[in-house]
């Protein structure tokens, strides 16, 4: 009797194991890596060369929610501390799509992305979200944060940031290349964005 009782007991655990539990399904696939997957640091843990990131390497700037947002690659912008606050701050023109995006939605995101998708980045950089839907065209995956804002599944590193200063530059007070650049290009004059890092992920 007592070893029918063990061969059940065992029995049982064993099909236990083979069936899981019901976390198992929330669990990521066997074959996810550590860098497949988000992790959250503070804005003080972001151990990049800012220069490198936005002027070199460039950056992606989104705006919106699920149910409308744009993107744009940006190569103007830095990390810094403004009042007391972890800061990104970011210049978009006016003539841009996504700039109306920034003046209607409270938060915005920069992701950097891994070499391998430096294509993807000229594209976002040369079509406007006025005349094809970018995130197709891409082919990049968004994901959305809690607070409902987009970054992507590709990127290696995602900034979320909340609005605390907009304004755009005056173009009288800029030198005078600078105001030759303006004409040249025919381009709105960019608007400064400040904006508080609220969450950072990394892969």
């Amino acid at each position: 009797m007592k070893i029918k009782t063990l061969t059940l007991g065992i029995f049982t655990a064993l099909l236990l194991l083979s069936c899981g539990n019901g976390n198992k399904a929330n669990e990521p696939e066997a074959n996810t890596t550590t860098s497949d997957k988000w992790q959250e640091i503070k804005p003080q843990e972001i151990d990049v060369n800012a220069v490198k990131m936005f002027a070199d390497d460039w950056m992606l700037l989104s705006a919106g929610k699920d149910t409308s947002m744009n993107m744009m690659t940006i190569a103007w912008g830095a990390l810094g501390e403004v009042w007391g606050k972890p800061t990104v701050t970011i210049y978009v023109s006016t003539d841009r799509y996504t700039y109306k995006f920034l003046e209607e939605n409270e938060y915005f995101t920069v992701t950097a992305f891994p070499e391998q998708f430096r294509d993807k980045l000229q594209y976002l950089g040369s079509v406007s979200g006025r005349d094809e839907d970018k995130v197709k065209g891409s082919g990049l995956t968004p994901e959305f944060t809690k607070l409902g804002n987009p970054i992507y599944k590709e990127a290696n590193l995602a900034i979320e940031c909340k609005k605390l200063y907009g304004q755009q530059l005056q173009k009288e007070l800029m030198p005078l290349e600078q105001r030759q650049w303006y004409d040249e290009k025919k381009l709105g004059v960019h608007v400064m964005y400040i904006g508080e890092i609220v969450n950072v992920w990394k892969k």
